[in-house]
């Protein structure tokens, strides 16, 4: 079973930008239920509390820390990958394989590169 929700990553990393569950809620367009839950469920998974809830302001662990810190690398990998395999997808990326003579390569290989290039 994998213990990290990419979705629960985004809850905490709003909660820690933003500064409350409320705050989050609201930018992530849930209910405040739905992210208290989402963070029980992280904490939960990943056996370690991660935010310390305090009146006004919510605060990190040790461990939400780390994660955090790291969650903002994963969560952009992450954008990443579905972007290329949508480009992929399109057919937007790719390889060429082109074989030319040497005559070519010096006098229509550059104009043929800049075309492909600008598609």
């Amino acid at each position: 079973m994998r213990n990290l929700n990419l979705d629960q990553l985004q809850t905490l990393i709003a909660i820690t930008d933003l500064g409350t569950f409320a705050a989050a809620a609201q930018a992530l367009h849930l209910a405040p239920p739905t992210v208290s839950m989402h963070i029980k469920e992280l904490e939960s998974r990943l056996g370690a509390e991660l935010v310390v809830r305090g009146r006004r302001q919510a605060d990190l662990t040790p461990a939400g820390e780390v994660l955090v810190r790291e969650g903002r690398q994963l969560l952009l990998a992450s954008d990443d990958l579905v972007e290329r395999v949508r480009r992929h997808a399109s057919g937007r990326e790719g390889m060429v394989r082109v074989g030319v003579s040497a005559g070519v390569s010096t006098r229509l290989l550059p104009r043929m590169l800049e075309a492909l290039a600008a598609h």
